[in-house]
C-alpha cells in the first residue's frame, strides 16, 4: 500500500512538472509562430505593442473647477487645435470679470482726478474766499491802526485795543489759509502721490487680466489638430484640475505608429530603419508591416504585457516606434505582437 501511494505521488509530481514546462515553451513561443519558421523569423525580436497616434494620447482636464454646461464635441470628431471642446458654468467666472472692470475703473478715475487737479469751479470758489479773506484782513488792519493810535493817546482802553488786535491777527490768519487752498487747488500733483495711484491702476489691470483669463478657461480648447478619442463626463456633472479621470482624451491620429516594448536582452540589437511585422488577434491572418523610426535613449518601465503565462513583469524595456505602411484597419490603442527583424549579417557583409 505504501509503495502505491509513493507511485501515484511520484507520478502526479512528474505530470505536474510536465505541463508547467509545456506551458512555459508555449508562452516562450510567439503565438502563430511555434512551427515552420524561416531563418528570418528564427532571429526575429518579439516584442508586445499598442497603436498610438502620432502624438501619445492626451488627457485633458479643466484649470478650473466648475460644472459642465455644454460638451461641444463627440467621440471619433476631428478638431484643430484651439477648437472648443466643453464648456464650464461660466456666471461666476463673469461677474469677477465685472468687479474687476468696476475697480479699475474707480482707480482709473482717481488717477485722472489726481492729474486734473480741483475743478475750475473749486477754483474760483476759493479765489473769491481768498479776496473775501483778504478784505476782511485790511479792514481789521485799518481798524487796529486807528486803535492802536487811539491807544497811544490814552483814547481807548487797553482791553479794547487788545481785542481789535486779536480779530486783525485772526483775519490775517484767514486769509493765509484761504491763500493756501487756493495754491493746493493750483499746485500740480506730488510725485509720491502719482506713483501710487499709477501702482493701484496697474493692479487693477492685472486683476481684470487675470479674472478675464479665468473666464476664458470655462472653455477646454484642444491642445492639438487631433481626434476626440473619449468623453468621460456629461452635462451638469462637476470637473476640476483634480478629477480623478480626464474629461477629454484626444490625440492625433492622421497617422498611426506601433510603440513596442522592447525587454533588455534584446534592446540592444535595435536600429532606426529595422523592417517590422505587427498582428493583431481580432484581424487573424492580417500582417501590417512598417519600420522603426524611433528608439527611446533609456530602459523604462514595462507599461504594456502580452498576457502569456511565463511573461516576467518585473523587467525593463525600451520603447520602440514603428511606422506602418497601412494601417486603417487598426484603432488606437489596441494591443498588437510585433516582430522587429534585425538585417542579414550576411548581407551586412
Amino acid at each position: 500500500m505504501r509503495l502505491t501511494m509513493m507511485a501515484i505521488s511520484l507520478s502526479a509530481v512528474l505530470a505536474v512538472t510536465y505541463l508547467l514546462a509545456a506551458r512555459n515553451w508555449r508562452a516562450a513561443v510567439p503565438p502563430r509562430r511555434a512551427a515552420q519558421r524561416s531563418s528570418a523569423e528564427r532571429s526575429a525580436i518579439y516584442a508586445p505593442g499598442r497603436v498610438e497616434g502620432r502624438t501619445r494620447e492626451v488627457e485633458l482636464r479643466p484649470e478650473l473647477t466648475g460644472r459642465i454646461e455644454q460638451l461641444y464635441v463627440h467621440p471619433g470628431d476631428l478638431v484643430s487645435a484651439c477648437t472648443p471642446l466643453v464648456r464650464l458654468d461660466a456666471q461666476p467666472y463673469q461677474l469677477e470679470v465685472d468687479l474687476a472692470a468696476a475697480k479699475l475703473s474707480l482707480c482709473e478715475a482717481r488717477l485722472d482726478r489726481l492729474l486734473k487737479g480741483a475743478r475750475q469751479e473749486e477754483r474760483d470758489e476759493l479765489a473769491a474766499v481768498l479776496r473775501a479773506r483778504l478784505a476782511a484782513a485790511r479792514g481789521m488792519q485799518h481798524r487796529w491802526q486807528r486803535t492802536k493810535n487811539l491807544r497811544e493817546r490814552d483814547a481807548v482802553a487797553q482791553q479794547e485795543a487788545d481785542d481789535v488786535q486779536a480779530q486783525y491777527e485772526a483775519a490775517l490768519a484767514e486769509a493765509e489759509a484761504a491763500a493756501a487752498r487756493r495754491a493746493l487747488a493750483e499746485a500740480p500733483p506730488r510725485e509720491d502721490e502719482v506713483a501710487m495711484a499709477e501702482a493701484e491702476v496697474a493692479a487693477a489691470q492685472a486683476r481684470l487680466g487675470q479674472a478675464r483669463y479665468r473666464l476664458h478657461q470655462t472653455t477646454l480648447r484642444a491642445p492639438i489638430d487631433g481626434q476626440v478619442l473619449h468623453l468621460e463626463y456629461q452635462p451638469g456633472e462637476l470637473v476640476g484640475p483634480h478629477t480623478a479621470l480626464p474629461v477629454v482624451i484626444m490625440a492625433d491620429t492622421s497617422r498611426l505608429h506601433v510603440r513596442a516594448f522592447v525587454e533588455e536582452f534584446d534592446a540592444p540589437r535595435i536600429r532606426i530603419g529595422m523592417t517590422a511585422s505587427c498582428q493583431a488577434d481580432g484581424l487573424p491572418g492580417k500582417q501590417f508591416r512598417g519600420r522603426v523610426v524611433r528608439l527611446s535613449p533609456r530602459m523604462g518601465r514595462k507599461e504594456s504585457a502580452s498576457e502569456q503565462p511565463a511573461e516576467y513583469f518585473d523587467t525593463r524595456v525600451r520603447e520602440v516606434w514603428i511606422e506602418l505602411e497601412d494601417a486603417d484597419e487598426l484603432v488606437v490603442g489596441l494591443r498588437v505582437d510585433v516582430m522587429l527583424f534585425p538585417p542579414d549579417p550576411a548581407h551586412a557583409r
